[in-house]
């Protein structure tokens, strides 16, 4: 080429360059289904299930990005997040929203995209604001966010339980979860929703925040469960636990709002059918092939004869996968959650607590507390082990129901000794709690808050 000009070599460059862009372009073309002109890539692309329409919903606007800026878009999604970073510590809510929305029409199927950006809405730009239901705005938003990735990813099972970790947690669990969930039913937005509940979040009106939790665990599970997906955030039992134990965080949550009749009863009561029916009864890949949790020894000895694999390591990985996900206790847990003792124990407490400190009927509420200490006595002696070890199973490994356990004797304790001049008894129901070792950092603690709570004229008794 020493024989051209500069100007015809330039002529020559462009030629090369444009030439060059003409298979760039042809591969670049978006898959789709429509028309028989399809380019061999695509056809690959649908034939192999990778093309955006295997995916979820196509943005036809991301497609264009990807074809205008060829080979740059990775330069130009790490200057929107750092973009969208700095907008974030300046606290600039209307660009940072922006910069996300350009985000994801550059990477729309990058899974965390979607649960890092909806995590920055939902809990950091939320605690930025005063009023409840100004952080309940953000919280919905980062919601909404995580409900378009899922539509733009149906093949990503992650997303799917992200989205019911925010339904459930970040409503259910929070520092406002009692405004949230009066939110979740009653939103603050009256204009658009007419003191009714938000229906861009909650479609089908559901009224707790952990049965909608649960739709989206059981949508993560179906998903994990087609041909070429897998999911990666955690061991396969763990992860199709997800919409039982929702069921089991709904039965709580009416229980800490007051809640102990037949209603809860229930809600216990199908979270303890479908964890030892369903879910116990699901099979799992192990190293000595399946299992499932509720499968007896005999019934294993069958399955250990078909896969031709030792008893002893059907066992093992029983037992390992049961360890796993706490399954023998909250078996036991939901079983003994829907006995009427033990929702009167609950109710009992609760009362004593509001008679104590609301009402001051210091008599009352003496005898309402002792009367849910041998409620609960009952129900913890009906699963009593045998000697020589004697304790209860529904009070191991239990450090929420041990702590009502140790409040509603302190408070009972305080009222017999401090208020009403009484003797402690030298025993008194559920004792035990109170005078095991395992649990003095407990008894500690919780004296140490309720001294704060009530003032320093408390006194501790045995234990």
């Amino acid at each position: 080429m020493s024989h051209l000009t500069s100007r015809q070599r330039q002529f020559v460059y462009l030629a090369g360059i444009l030439v060059l862009m003409v298979p760039i372009i042809w591969l670049g073309v978006p898959t789709t289904t429509q028309g028989s002109a399809l380019r061999v890539i695509s056809q690959k692309r649908i034939a192999y299930g990778l093309g955006e329409p295997s995916l979820g919903n196509v943005d036809p606007a991301s497609s264009t990005m990807n074809l205008v800026l060829l080979g740059m878009r990775g330069v130009a999604a790490n200057l929107l997040w750092m973009e969208a970073d700095d907008h974030k510590k300046k606290k600039n809510w209307s660009q940072l929203d922006t910069t996300v929305e350009s985000i994801i029409l550059l990477q729309p199927h990058y899974q965390k995209v979607w649960e890092y950006q909806a995590w920055n809405l939902t809990y950091n730009v939320s605690a930025e604001c005063d009023a409840v239901a100004d952080r309940w705005f953000w919280v919905k938003k980062g919601m909404k966010f995580m409900i378009r990735g899922t539509e733009r990813n149906e093949r990503v099972p992650e997303l799917y339980h992200a989205t019911g970790d925010f339904f459930g947690k970040k409503v259910g669990r929070s520092d406002e979860k009692r405004e949230f969930r009066e939110f979740w039913r009653h939103d603050p937005d009256n204009d658009r929703w007419q003191g009714g509940t938000d229906e861009e979040i909650n479609p089908d009106k559901i009224d707790d925040n952990y049965l909608v939790a649960r739709q989206w665990y059981q949508k993560a599970n179906t998903a994990s469960k087609v041909k070429g997906v897998e999911q990666h955030k955690m061991a396969a039992p763990l992860f199709e636990s997800y919409p039982t134990r929702s069921l089991m965080d709904y039965a709580a949550a009416l229980q800490d709002e007051g809640v102990f009749g037949e209603r809860t009863r229930e809600a216990w009561s199908s979270a303890f059918d479908e964890w030892t029916g369903t879910y116990g009864h699901t099979e799992f890949d192990t190293p000595a092939k399946m299992i499932t949790f509720e499968a007896t020894k005999e019934e294993l000895a069958k399955m250990s004869e078909a896969d031709k694999v030792p008893l002893d390591q059907k066992l093992y990985w029983q037992d390992k996968y049961q360890n796993m996900v706490n399954y023998r206790y909250w078996k036991l847990r939901c079983e003994a959650e829907r006995v009427s003792d033990m929702a009167d124990a609950r109710r009992a407490f609760a009362l004593g607590r509001k008679q104590f400190r609301e009402e001051q009927e210091m008599a009352k509420a003496q005898k309402t507390l002792y009367e849910g200490l041998e409620k609960l006595q009952s129900v913890a002696d009906h699963y009593r082990r045998p000697p020589p070890d004697n304790h209860s199973a529904l009070l191991t490994d239990d450090s929420e129901l041990t702590d009502e356990i140790i409040k509603a004797i302190l408070i009972w304790q305080h009222i017999t000794r401090d208020v009403l001049g009484e003797p402690i008894p030298e025993s008194f129901p559920l004792d035990e709690v109170w005078i095991d070792p395992n649990y003095e950092q407990n008894r500690k603690d919780l004296f140490e808050q309720f001294q704060r709570w009530q003032g320093q004229g408390v006194s501790i008794g045995k234990g």
